[in-house]
């Protein structure tokens, strides 16, 4: 058997993916406002005027563009990086293209995702975290000395920011602040790649080369899963509308599924050595991935049954897919300079969103206690400007929140997120002061601009007993 070592190298760096990808307490950020780069690139594709479930539309860009990641702002538009022009590129669902060029002179960027505070954030490999404002305003938070790439990105479900470190065998942390905490990986040697929110709370992520599925809380605490079959090459993770975690097997040819418990399953991908890569939760209730040697896009159910869609130009190596603002998958084309658009037939977009409130069911008068507030996008699609609120009725006061929050006198806190995806969740914590007895009622409740089929979820009440210290 090819080692592990030897067969990541051939397997990725002989790839046009992985040549562009694997170029790949916080100091004092670097911040530049670029000009925008309005897009030279020729007109795109129309979408068919009557969309048909894998009708597919593609938006060109500049020769040499290497689209890799791409993410739904909160904007609406897709967001996506150029790793081979050093920028960063917004693309209407409309097909209207803008680029912002990152500063410096060596900074590129690999993963991006949307984040807590309505930004973007990207790795950057100079070993740095940026984030993008909608208004293409970039600032930039250099990692710790000792620090390895970062890769992959994503929202956790405390409001931060997470990220993998390959190489380097790290899962870090940063706050909209950029403040950066780093937890080393019990293997070396593991290539810590995608990393997701679970349905857990926790955070999910891929070891392309020790082979297994790793889940970190939010304290650092790392668990770990071996999958069946060695040299899997787990690449791309998702949180599934299933309650899951799904994941590609670059190397095996196969999608896996994990539940929160550990439980693998794999499903093997009809066509021999399809390349499957990015993976994203569609809007129909199904998993959307890339098959980068396919050449296509792919489509499995929750019950492991396979569609195939072959893009329109050979060679184009798709990369990356998301769920975007339109009831669509898009994808980028690493070698065809493109980013894509697939039908998943869905419809209009609408997004289930719950909300569950947990308390102390008894507190000794005088003192501190928690809330935790848990808000769920159940989906078909992703929420935007979603506001969750607790309210707090009189001798129930306010002492502490996480950050973000906004304080709406004593008795009543909101935070708003931007861009809740489906099947992801945020939590909130309210730390209080029992003044009053004998008891103390709380409410809870979610609301967003996405319209919402299911409203009964969208409160909750905890009812918490004070007696006497």
């Amino acid at each position: 058997m090819t080692p592990r070592t030897a067969r990541r190298r051939r397997a990725r760096w002989a790839l046009p993916l992985a040549a562009a990808f694997l170029l790949g307490l916080a100091g004092p950020p670097t911040a530049a406002a670029p000009a925008p780069v309005p897009a030279a690139a020729p007109a795109p594709v129309p979408a068919p005027v009557r969309a048909a479930v894998g009708d597919i539309a593609e938006y060109p860009l500049a020769a040499g563009s290497a689209p890799g990641g791409i993410t739904t702002g909160s904007d609406g538009n897709l967001w996506f990086t150029e790793t081979g022009t050093r920028k960063i590129g917004r693309l209407t669902p409309a097909g209207k293209l803008t680029e912002f060029p990152l500063p410096g002179t060596a900074n590129d960027a690999l993963g991006i995702t949307a984040g807590p505070d309505g930004n973007l954030w990207f790795t950057d490999i100079t070993g740095r975290i940026g984030k993008i404002t909608t208004a293409g305003v970039v600032t930039e938070y250099t990692l710790p000395p000792g620090s390895g790439q970062p890769f992959a990105i994503t929202t956790g479900p405390d409001g931060n920011l997470w990220f993998t470190e390959d190489p380097g065998d790290s899962i870090g942390r940063i706050t909209t602040a950029g403040v950066i905490t780093r937890y080393a990986l019990p293997h070396p040697g593991s290539g810590p790649e995608s990393i997701v929110t679970g349905p857990d709370g926790n955070l999910w992520f891929t070891e392309i080369l020790g082979n297994r599925i790793g889940r970190i809380t939010t304290g650092g605490v790392v668990t770990e899963y071996d999958l069946p079959h060695p040299d899997s090459g787990p690449d791309v993770i998702t949180a599934g509308p299933d309650g899951r975690l799904w994941f590609t097997e670059l190397f095996g040819n196969r999608i896996g599924r994990i539940t929160t418990d550990g439980t693998v399953t794999e499903y093997d991908v009809p066509a021999a050595d399809s390349g499957p890569d990015g993976i994203a939760a569609g809007p129909d209730g199904n998993l959307w991935f890339t098959a980068q040697l396919g050449n296509g896009i792919g489509r499995i159910t929750p019950a492991g049954r396979f569609t195939h869609y072959p893009l329109p130009a050979a060679d184009s190596f798709p990369t990356r897919i998301t769920a975007g603002p339109d009831g669509a998958m898009w994808f980028t084309e690493i070698v065809g300079d493109r980013v894509g658009r697939i039908d998943t037939g869905a419809g209009r977009p609408s997004a289930d969103l719950a909300v569950r409130l947990s308390a102390p069911a008894t507190v000794r008068e005088g003192y501190q206690y928690t809330y935790t507030v848990t808000v769920t996008n159940n989906g078909p699609f992703a929420a935007a400007g979603t506001v969750v609120t607790l309210n707090l009725p009189r001798g129930a006061r306010v002492t502490g929140t996480d950050p973000a929050t906004v304080r709406g006198g004593a008795h009543r806190v909101s935070r708003r997120i931007e861009a809740l995806g489906a099947g992801q969740l945020r939590v909130l914590h309210v730390t209080v002061r029992a003044d009053r007895r004998p008891v103390v009622i709380a409410t809870a409740e979610v609301h967003s601009r996405t319209p919402d089929p299911k409203r009964n979820n969208n409160t909750d009440r905890a009812v918490t007993r004070v007696t006497r210290p």
